[in-house]
């Protein structure tokens, strides 16, 4: 493992989580919880795991073969650090300047409200002034409104589905609104996005993404894993830190391969609020998909390792949510399966 980041990990530890996860795992192995954190912490320093990684991926069960196998997040920032450019990082980190850098795969609608103001910081970055993103004033924005029946608001710096609100048009004055997104921090406003009547099914409230990661090897997106998240009946959003579900799905053929899980790792066969069975479960358009995320991952070549969420729209087909230059290697692997996993990476480069 990097030295530098094991040592860096050191002093942000929080010991708390570490004692909690040693003492859950104490009661499925019979062990004493400080045995069991001596065996974290080794974990950590060998294999460049977290407490996460190790309760989600049962290091506690495998041996030291299988255990240097698991994408960790050590393994994961040594990847990240490999084929990404930090110079280049802002066009993934800024959702503003990510909409308008890959606006052909977007396809939708979307603003940034101030007028005036021009959103994108990009001191000490490879970007130009021309990757920065206008706002646009009060009649720009009511015009933007005048076709939706709801848009969806978004700060343009938070991951995991924070912050974000789906608004109903009719309910809010557009003068009003215009100043909550503003005073709140929420600047980009997006048209809702319809998706796909079979993704639909795996719940109806939420847009459920496809989760494709891909790295590039000579001028080529390789795509090393992949899942699909899915919220929970009611709720807008499908990321695992809002109660959102997880599959790993083949990366070659698109099928689902897992069962369902939680964050905790509960496992689901079956989508609860519907009953729908998630193994054998076929993204729909997945051709389209590869194709789309083998363009995209062009766009800025200098980051190249990167984690695509994708939606697949009614109106538009396969789309762009957006993408992350630090993928997390815990919603799209599966040790069991040998999929997303580091050796899996590792061999899906060499094809």
């Amino acid at each position: 493992m990097n030295l530098t980041f094991y040592l860096k990990k050191l002093k942000t530890l929080d010991m708390s989580r570490f004692n909690d996860c040693a003492k859950r795992v104490s009661v499925k192995v019979h062990k004493p919880w400080r045995v069991v954190l001596a065996d974290i912490l080794y974990c950590t320093a060998k294999y460049g795991s977290g407490w996460v990684d190790y309760e989600a991926f049962e290091m506690y069960r495998k041996n030291a073969k299988e255990r240097a196998e698991i994408l960790t997040i050590g393994k994961n920032n040594e990847l990240f650090k490999k084929y990404n450019d930090r110079m280049y990082l802002q066009y993934f980190e800024d959702k503003a300047i990510f909409n308008k850098k890959f606006d052909k795969f977007v396809k939708r609608d979307w603003v940034m409200v101030g007028e005036g103001m021009l959103y994108g910081d990009i001191e000490g970055t490879a970007l130009t002034e021309d990757d920065k993103v206008a706002g646009v004033d009060l009649e720009g924005f009511k015009k933007f409104l005048s076709d939706k029946e709801y848009i969806m608001v978004k700060p343009i710096d938070q991951s995991c589905g924070h912050g974000i609100e789906k608004i109903k048009v009719a309910d809010r004055d557009p003068e009003e609104l215009y100043d909550y997104l503003l005073r709140s921090g929420k600047p980009l406003c997006e048209e809702v996005v319809v998706q796909d009547e079979t993704m639909s099914l795996l719940n109806s409230s939420s847009v459920n993404t496809i989760r494709v990661t891909t790295i590039l090897k000579d001028g080529d997106a390789r795509i090393v894993s992949g899942g699909i998240r899915m919220g929970r009946d009611g709720n807008i959003v499908d990321n695992f830190n809002s109660g959102g579900l997880g599959v790993i799905y083949d990366r070659k053929t698109g099928i689902v391969i897992s069962d369902g899980f939680d964050r905790a790792r509960n496992v689901y066969e079956t989508v609860p609020e519907s009953g729908i069975k998630l193994k054998g479960f076929q993204i729909p358009q997945w051709e389209n998909i590869v194709a789309m995320i083998k363009e995209a991952a062009l766009v800025v070549p200098q980051v190249g390792y990167v984690g695509w969420d994708v939606c697949v729209s009614r109106d538009h087909g396969p789309l762009l949510i957006e993408g992350n230059s630090f993928p997390g290697q815990d919603n799209a692997q599966e040790p069991k399966l040998n999929a997303g996993t580091y050796r899996a990476v590792l061999e899906a480069l060499e094809e």
